[in-house]
C-alpha cells in the first residue's frame, strides 16, 4: 500500500500538467504569401481566448498574446540559418467604466496600431488573427535556395494547483515561402 501512493500520486500530477497541453491552443490558417516585393505572413490562434483569459479580461487586467515569426533559409547538411525574427505582441485592456476595450499591437517592441472598441467579437478577432505583416523583402532572397517561415504562440503562464507556473503556447507551425503567385499553407514544424 506504501508503495503504490508515491506512484499513483507521480502519475496524477503528471497527467494533471499534461492535459492543458493535449487540449492547448494552436495556430492554425498560417500563410506566407508574396505580395509584390515582399511576403506577407497572416495566421489565427484557436483556443487562445479561454474562459480564464475572458473573466481577466473582464476584470480589467492588461491580457497580451506573442507571436512569434521566424525566416529560415534551408541548409542541407548545416543548422537552417535564421535570417528574420519578429515578435508581436496584441494587448487588450478592458475599462470596466467606459466599457470599451484598448487594443494595442507591438511589432519588435515598436507600436503599430492602436484603436478603441466597445465590440467584444472585434476585440477577440483583433488578439486571435494576424493579416498581412509584413516580413522579408524577396530581393533578400536568394534564387534556387529554399526558405521557409516558422510561427508560434505565446500566451503567458497558466498556473498549476496554483503553485508551479506553467507555459501556455503553441507549437511551432511551418510553411514555406514560394515564388509570386503561389499561396503555401501550414506543413508542421
Amino acid at each position: 500500500m506504501k508503495a503504490t501512493r508515491p506512484l499513483f500520486t507521480v502519475c496524477l500530477v503528471s497527467g494533471l500538467s499534461l492535459a492543458p497541453a493535449l487540449a492547448g491552443p494552436a495556430l492554425t490558417h498560417l500563410t506566407a504569401e508574396r505580395d509584390g516585393d515582399s511576403y506577407q505572413a497572416s495566421c489565427r490562434l484557436e483556443g487562445g481566448l479561454t474562459p480564464e483569459v475572458e473573466e481577466e479580461i473582464a476584470a480589467g487586467l492588461s491580457t497580451t498574446i506573442e507571436y512569434r515569426l521566424h525566416v529560415y533559409r534551408r541548409r542541407p547538411a548545416f543548422f537552417d540559418q535564421l535570417l528574420l525574427k519578429k515578435r508581436i505582441e496584441c494587448t487588450v485592456r478592458y475599462d470596466t467604466l467606459t466599457q470599451q476595450y484598448t487594443l494595442t499591437r507591438r511589432v519588435d517592441g515598436d507600436l503599430l496600431e492602436t484603436r478603441v472598441t466597445d465590440d467584444p467579437k472585434a476585440m477577440r478577432e483583433f488578439m486571435t488573427a494576424l493579416r498581412g505583416v509584413p516580413l522579408i523583402k524577396s530581393v533578400v532572397l536568394k534564387p534556387g535556395e529554399e526558405y521557409y517561415l516558422k510561427a508560434k504562440s505565446n500566451l503567458g503562464l497558466v498556473w498549476r494547483f496554483y503553485v508551479i507556473p506553467w507555459p501556455m503556447d503553441t507549437n511551432w507551425e511551418r510553411v514555406p515561402l514560394l515564388p509570386l503567385g503561389e499561396k503555401s499553407a501550414a506543413t508542421g514544424p
